[in-house]
């Protein structure tokens, strides 16, 4: 009668042992899950900030008052002069 109980007590240590190993692999596998799906989320965040802003500025340049005034700001920030217009350069060094 002993033998049996020794025998099933290997059985039940084993499965014991098992159960435990399962459970700190799961618990690593979770935290690393965790730990890369943060990452994603701060990334995610600093997008989110980043279209914010421009939003924002896109919303401040629909509501400036005088639209020929912003087309001729959005055109000369993309380069375009008026005809005849001199157009000079800062080259020093530092600016």
């Amino acid at each position: 009668m002993l033998k049996i109980f020794q025998k099933h007590s290997y059985i039940l240590m084993f499965f014991i042992v098992f159960a435990l190993l399962f459970s700190l692999g799961l618990f690593a596998w979770i935290k690393m899950d965790t730990r890369e799906q943060k990452q994603k989320l701060d990334a995610l965040n600093r997008q989110l900030e980043m279209l914010n802003m421009e939003n924002e500025e896109a919303e401040y340049l629909l509501n400036e008052a005088d639209e020929a005034q912003l087309y001729e700001r959005l055109a000369r920030e993309r380069g375009y002069v008026y005809a005849g217009e001199k157009v000079y350069y800062d080259v020093t060094p530092g600016k």
